[in-house]
């Protein structure tokens, strides 16, 4: 039987280095009583692996003609559902009540729903394993100071603690991909406390909208705003004139909106 050939318009990138497989799914620390989503099998080299650990798997395939190859591959394997649907519009409840790890390779342009999707079900996730571009997990797991540190950081850091746990070379994947590939561990947290999660992720955007502008001037645009009304803020909180967005922390962020949020911001 021939193998699926990658196909463009889905961006695919077959994992085919077996050493590294095993060692993605180790990151997730599958325990047989556990339910796996795995986005996007591919050709099932992840799914293999994840189903001789006896957890409950649901494998969710966008390319139809993937599917007949994984049914015919994981036949008589009880524990694995190959599921043919576009990761982005499942719903946990569909098939458990409870919570679930979630692991798989994912191309760019997924990657910001993807998040958002982690993000929106963060209370039903027990851990997470994802692999996507390097310069992408780069941004994820940097933190304030870097020049990576971005709106997309700190959405996923409130959520989640995030680690990048490998570093993949093109080769382990057909057809090689221009560029290094990153494995990341997302484990969920409750660290942080958000007031008003719609004000301060509106001022976080705001705040990235152009890196080379100062604070006070992306801030300025807010409804309701001037630059005035802002340089008070910013000098009431001590902070230099002329910060910018990428010197501000997580919990300063926090600080921020719920002073911005206290002023009516509409």
């Amino acid at each position: 039987m021939s193998l699926p050939r990658p196909k463009k318009r889905f961006s695919q990138n077959f994992l085919i280095d077996k050493s590294i497989a095993e060692k993605i799914v180790g990151l997730l620390n599958i325990q047989k009583r556990d339910i796996v989503f795995e986005i996007g099998p591919g050709r099932g080299i992840l799914t293999g692996i994840i189903a001789r650990t006896g957890a409950e798997l649901y494998a969710f395939e966008i390319d139809r003609t993937l599917i007949d190859n994984l049914k015919k591959k994981f036949i008589g394997c009880d524990n694995v559902t190959i599921v043919n649907q576009d990761f982005l519009r499942v719903m946990p409840s569909d098939y458990t009540d409870g919570r679930f790890k979630l692991i798989g390779n994912i191309p760019y342009d997924i990657t910001s729903p993807l998040l958002d999707w982690i993000i929106q079900y963060k209370d039903r996730l027990d851990r997470a394993v994802i692999t996507a571009q390097k310069e992408l997990a780069d941004r994820i797991s940097s933190g304030p100071g870097s020049k990576n540190w971005a709106a997309v950081s700190i959405f996923t850091q409130v959520a989640f603690r995030v680690h990048t746990s490998l570093t993949i070379n093109p080769e382990a994947f057909y057809p090689r991909p221009k560029i290094k590939s990153a494995t990341m561990v997302f484990e969920p947290i409750d660290e942080y406390k958000i007031p008003d999660l719609e004000v301060f992720r509106r001022i976080v955007k705001a705040a990235f909208g152009q890196r080379r502008k100062r604070l006070v001037n992306n801030l300025a645009n807010l409804p309701g705003f001037d630059k005035e009304r802002i340089e008070k803020i910013i000098g009431s909180l001590e902070w230099d004139k002329n910060i910018r967005a990428e010197q501000i922390s997580i919990d300063d962020f926090i600080r921020l909106s719920k002073i911005i949020a206290s002023a009516n911001i509409s």
